[in-house]
């Protein structure tokens, strides 16, 4: 009995098992069938190690863009110092063109136009120049306008490649100034400054012929010629400044002020000293007196004449 029932099931035919579609019902179950193999994971990987490739020439190729270029910083005033090579006489504070730049850069709210600092090495004494960072120890002038916000305790930080009068004028406004870091050495900062001094607001003849005076008297170059070379100017208007800055000092403050000494005047003036050095001396202390009442021209006029011969 027992053997007939088994004979009987063995005939039984099961329905065959549900076969899976070839097409998988989404990319997702797809990806998870493939990743159970081992081709199918090497191709997951291989797919996003592409991806992450591309990624990275995009990121390389942007930032190529700026090979080269310094972040610009918002920086305290305050902790921005002038070199020992500053070339600003105090009479351009008071200019009508200060003026307008210092409201421009009130109206912006800074200044656009990034200035550029180096770092102050530790250790570095303070600038001997017309002037530093306004501090405890250096207080700013009775006669300018910088809020006392704007003295700061924190010593100096940075000091000053270019850029003085926008540094200036954040510091009377109370402004954080943009500027550019940059590490350099000395002979670096110095020519910077004067390239960039040339190609925005120049220098007056007075102020170049001082900051070429203190370049050569402290070694920074050993003639005339290497510096009218390193700073690419013509050696003769290096000499009619440098005779412009040697005067006697009697002589430029019989002028309303050093910037109105013109690099024309060089020569005469230096052939009325050496024709005459006690005379010329003495004019201009006779006109000193009333500077203010005479124009520049007036004042040199006055102090390169000569006697009329006796007849």
């Amino acid at each position: 009995m027992a053997k007939k029932l088994l004979e009987k099931a063995g005939l039984i035919q099961l329905p065959p098992a549900p076969q899976r579609s070839a097409l998988p019902e989404s990319a997702a179950d797809s990806d998870a069938a493939k990743a159970k193999t081992a081709p199918g994971s090497m191709l997951q990987f291989m797919t996003a190690q592409s991806a992450a490739v591309k990624e990275a020439e995009l990121l390389r190729d942007r930032l190529a863009n700026f090979d080269g270029a310094l972040p610009a910083r918002w920086l305290d005033p305050a902790t921005v110092r002038v070199s020992a090579w500053a070339n600003r006489h105090a009479d351009n504070w008071h200019d009508a063109a200060f003026a307008a730049l210092k409201a421009d850069i009130a109206a912006a709210g800074g200044n656009v136009q990034p200035i550029k600092v180096r770092p102050i090495k530790p250790g570095t004494a303070p600038a001997a120049a017309q002037g530093r960072g306004v501090g405890p120890s250096n207080p700013p002038a009775a006669n300018t306008a910088v809020p006392a916000a704007a003295v700061s305790a924190a010593p100096a930080r940075f000091e000053i490649v270019f850029g003085h009068r926008r540094h200036r004028a954040c510091l009377e406004l109370g402004l954080p100034v943009l500027a550019l870091v940059e590490d350099m050495a000395e002979h670096q900062l110095f020519e910077q400054m004067e390239r960039e001094n040339r190609a925005r607001a120049d220098l007056s003849a007075w102020e170049q012929g001082t900051m070429y005076a203190r370049a050569l008297d402290q070694g920074l170059y050993p003639s005339n010629r290497q510096l009218a070379q390193a700073i690419g100017r013509d050696l003769g208007d290096v000499g009619k400044a440098l005779s412009l800055a040697r005067l006697p000092v009697a002589v430029v403050m019989a002028f309303a002020s050093p910037l109105d000494l013109q690099y024309r005047w060089a020569k005469p003036l230096a052939d009325a000293q050496q024709r005459d050095p006690d005379g010329l001396v003495a004019r201009a202390h006779s006109l000193k007196a009333q500077a203010s009442q005479r124009s520049a021209k007036q004042t040199f006029d006055a102090l390169v004449a000569v006697a009329a011969p006796m007849r």
